[in-house]
């Protein structure tokens, strides 16, 4: 046998696996050149790729015929792809949690299994819940940057739109062929449950840094934090032992991208681990202001802590998860310790 003909039937068993092979290539390229920062062109762009979809869903409706009409379901395949990728990369970058990295792993499930829908897109059933699941994340994150505004009140607003151009769009797009809206409703009242429960990540906040240390204060502009240092250990962040000497306080750092204009309130919620599992102790609110392009900083601090296992969980005011940083603290002094500025 060739080598030409060893590849060529290589290739043909491989080909099944091409799609999620795309998929996880195309995210690590976009995770790399996106960075950790949400730029107003990705949302001009998802925009363009959701018309697209809406244009072509209607034209598909009214059954529109033209030279070139049987590729109307790859095009719209290829305006789902593009609709799904963009919405994967934004709310990975506000995930922190187990609940925010569901919602985006049922995203990821979704483009990959757009590589195979191509035919199933004549059955409009299942085009419009597919519309209306992007259009309602997409319009999730327009809104919050639109109004400058964080508040929950904006996902139900944007659900609404949603679900209201999925409406007019499907009469625009039934003098040909019916199509049942039902499932669309379905997923509008499941996104509806995933954010009461706050499993929706908290759009368009995304963190930065993270850390517990020893001190925090303000210098030239910015802050020094002091830290442990212990060393190269690959099975842990460097934060995850925590030693204290006599009443020193505890300080949590956090900085978080959020878009200019945006003036908000963030938490820090401080909890020890027992035997009926985690227990707040505190909740601590500060003030967080967008723009700036390496986060908005700000720390809190807390000075009645036992030994245990800790974790602070940096938080909107209506208990999304923004970042979440565990550690264990130990009696006793630092090995080493060193000063990092932020």
């Amino acid at each position: 046998m060739s080598v030409r003909t060893r590849a060529t039937a290589a290739y043909t068993k491989l080909r099944p696996y091409a799609p999620a092979v795309s998929f996880f290539g195309g995210f690590a390229w976009d995770a790399i050149t996106l960075g950790r920062q949400i730029q107003p062109s990705d949302l001009f762009i998802a925009f363009g790729y959701l018309l697209g979809a809406g244009a072509i869903l209607v034209a598909i409706g009214r059954g529109v015929r033209f030279r070139y009409s049987q590729y109307l379901n790859a095009v719209l395949q290829f305006f789902f792809g593009n609709v799904f990728s963009a919405l994967f990369i934004l709310y990975f970058l506000s995930s922190s949690d187990l609940p925010g990295y569901l919602v985006v792993l049922g995203l990821g499930a979704l483009l990959v299994g757009n590589e195979f829908l191509e035919s199933a897109y004549s059955e409009l059933t299942l085009s419009w819940a597919f519309f209306a699941l992007s259009a309602i994340m997409f319009f999730n994150f327009a809104l919050a940057h639109l109004f400058r505004s964080i508040n929950p009140f904006w996902f139900y607003l944007g659900t609404l739109l949603a679900m209201l151009l999925v409406v007019a769009l499907r009469r625009l797009s039934t003098s040909a062929r019916r199509s049942s809206a039902i499932p669309a409703f379905v997923a509008a009242g499941a996104m509806l449950a995933l954010h009461a429960a706050n499993f929706i990540p908290p759009v368009p906040l995304v963190k930065k840094d993270m850390f517990i240390a020893h001190d925090v204060r303000r210098a030239n502009g910015g802050y020094v934090a002091t830290i442990e240092s212990p060393g190269f250990r690959f099975w842990r962040s460097s934060s995850a032992i925590f030693h204290r000497s006599g009443g020193e306080r505890v300080y949590c750092f956090t900085s978080v991208f959020i878009p200019e204009g945006i003036d908000t309130t963030i938490r820090h919620r401080w909890q020890v681990k027992g035997e009926d599992g985690w227990t707040t102790t505190s909740v601590i609110p500060f003030r967080i202001a967008g723009g700036r392009k390496a986060g908005y900083r700000g720390f809190t601090f807390k000075q009645n802590v036992t030994p245990g296992q800790w974790r602070v969980i940096a938080e909107t005011t209506s208990g999304a998860a923004i970042g979440i940083v565990e550690f264990r603290l130990e009696p006793g002094t630092p090995d080493d310790v060193k000063s990092v500025t932020r």
